[in-house]
């Protein structure tokens, strides 16, 4: 679990060319008169720590370091080269790759340069390690939202950097029609009707509170974080989940504990709790639901399921 929350919570350059290499393009200036989108290089885009990362040709030899840019770029069909031993999604993208790195965080620095990348997509870390990749002079892009509209963002900017952005705007619409469709049935729903969400990280009760990711996705599925009055990250005690009496418990961690449900269901006190006596407890998977990439819509669908399961049976 504490690999998970540092994954959780812990990718573009210099400018070439003749008179283009002054005014790189923007997002706005890649459309042409037909209404057909493609890059025009050298390229310019400003990441999600405020770098422009700038782009002189269409990157051909990527690496990813973080998985959600890994789901993102082959959503686009752009498989990068290599990826961490964390990517297991799309399956089968780590026998695909060139390389697999074993510490995404402190990569090999002598393996990145053998490998020889155009493009490096890195995480949000400290400045000292930023810029240890960032001294190999391989343009580096760090693309790790922190809401649902930077994840359409950041699959929009990416698909301006290699060239994918019909790809990425066909991706974009399939996702937010999706999660409109799930927003209009939740809408349907009276403040009465909302249930309590107890969202569980770990069996020492770390929640997702106000502000993080994972309080969106309860909000948009319609329920009502009950650790919403804390900011960020935080650790309840027993006690206080019991008192907060959720109608729905959702765990994430069942990847390392299969008896994950059974051990919060016989936990002392909390048979007591609503959902625990509906039966209204669930595991869902955490890479879904915390990966700022393509499926993160899927990930609202999963929790929207759990919450109201009446909702979204197959006769609605």
């Amino acid at each position: 679990m504490r690999r998970f929350i540092s994954i959780f919570l812990v990718l573009i350059l210099l400018l070439t060319g003749c008179s283009a290499a002054n005014n790189p393009q923007s997002t706005q200036d890649n459309q042409d008169i037909a209404g057909n989108f493609q890059t025009t290089y050298p390229v310019t885009v400003v990441d999600d720590i405020g770098q422009n990362v700038t782009l002189s040709t269409e990157p051909q030899r990527i690496i990813s370091l973080l998985p959600s840019s890994t789901e993102i770029l082959c959503a686009l069909n752009q498989d990068p080269i290599a990826v961490t031993q964390w990517d297991d999604y799309p399956e089968h993208i780590m026998e695909k790759a060139e390389f697999v790195f074993q510490d995404p965080l402190n990569p090999n620095l002598e393996q990145i340069i053998n490998l020889e990348p155009d493009l490096i997509m890195y995480w949000k870390t400290s400045t000292e390690d930023l810029a240890k990749i960032k001294n190999l002079g391989v343009p580096v892009a760090v693309f790790e939202a922190t809401n649902i509209a930077g994840v359409y963002k950041n699959i929009e900017k990416i698909g301006i950097l290699t060239n994918s952005q019909e790809q990425a705007n066909k991706l974009i619409e399939q996702m937010q029609a999706k999660e409109k469709s799930i927003e209009e049935k939740v809408a349907l729903l009276s403040e009465d009707e909302k249930h309590k969400v107890w969202l569980e990280l770990d069996n020492n009760l770390y929640t997702a509170g106000s502000g993080t990711f994972l309080d969106e996705l309860i909000i948009k599925a319609g329920g009502v974080n009950i650790a919403t009055d804390i900011q960020g990250w935080g650790q309840f005690n027993s006690e206080q989940v019991i008192a907060r009496n959720p109608d729905v418990i959702i765990e994430t961690y069942s990847y390392m504990d299969k008896q994950v449900v059974e051990n919060i269901k016989t936990r002392p006190g909390w048979q007591n709790i609503e959902a625990v006596k509906s039966n209204m407890v669930f595991s869902l998977d955490n890479n879904i639901i915390s990966r700022q990439g393509p499926r993160i819509v899927e990930g609202l669908e999963l929790m929207a399921k759990a919450i109201y399961p009446e909702l979204f049976n197959e006769n609605n």
